[in-house]
């Protein structure tokens, strides 16, 4: 592989620096699917709340975790795709792995601005570049994402974060989920 791609918010970047993110590292992070590193061209997330995704059947995926949630991600959002070269990027060093990251700065061969990512998504998804499913309210949907959430609230301990924006936005759009959460904290906290 040639190049590999990052997307970000910010225009004009010649140099990509390390950022401290969710591993707890500073990484650059990129990935060798274009359709894929579009999926985090959007600030708007809170993690991957909005929705399950990753790859299936060699194709980048987005599960919607509620109603709205792929147009309220990528609509009105401006982006940027930079192509970088792969000399010092690893694999392995995270727990997903169509995801390469590297400690030191990456200089940028190109960049590219999409000005409507949801539109660019949307074609995407129409030329089946991305598998996308829509929320549903059928139950099997509903379980399969419940238990996804659920995942990521724990795994991000955002119950005992309760100033933070993330836990905000889970307890206004999974009320239930976190209420059932927090009274499961609350009785192992008793025991």
């Amino acid at each position: 592989m040639d190049k590999f791609y990052h997307v970000s918010k910010i225009p004009n970047i010649k140099v990509l620096q390390p950022q401290v993110s969710t591993h707890g590292k500073a990484y650059v992070y990129a990935t060798q699917n274009l359709e894929f590193a579009l999926l985090f061209g959007s600030s708007k997330s809170f993690g991957d709340l909005d929705g399950k995704y990753g790859f299936k059947n060699g194709l980048p995926f987005f599960y919607e975790a509620y109603e709205g949630a792929f147009e309220r991600r990528f609509k009105d959002v401006t982006c940027y795709i930079y192509e970088v070269k792969p000399d010092t990027f690893e694999t392995g060093q995270t727990d997903f792995r169509y995801e390469v990251v590297s400690e030191k700065p990456v200089e940028v061969i190109s960049c590219t601005e999409v000005k409507d990512l949801y539109s660019y998504l949307k074609k995407l998804i129409a030329e089946e570049k991305i598998i996308f499913k829509e929320y549903s309210q059928e139950e099997d949907y509903v379980n399969y994402m419940n238990e996804h959430i659920k995942d990521r609230i724990k795994s991000f301990n955002i119950l005992n974060n309760q100033n933070s924006e993330v836990y905000k936005f889970c307890k206004l759009k999974f009320p239930k989920i976190m209420e059932d959460l927090e009274k499961n904290m609350e009785k192992t906290d008793e025991n």
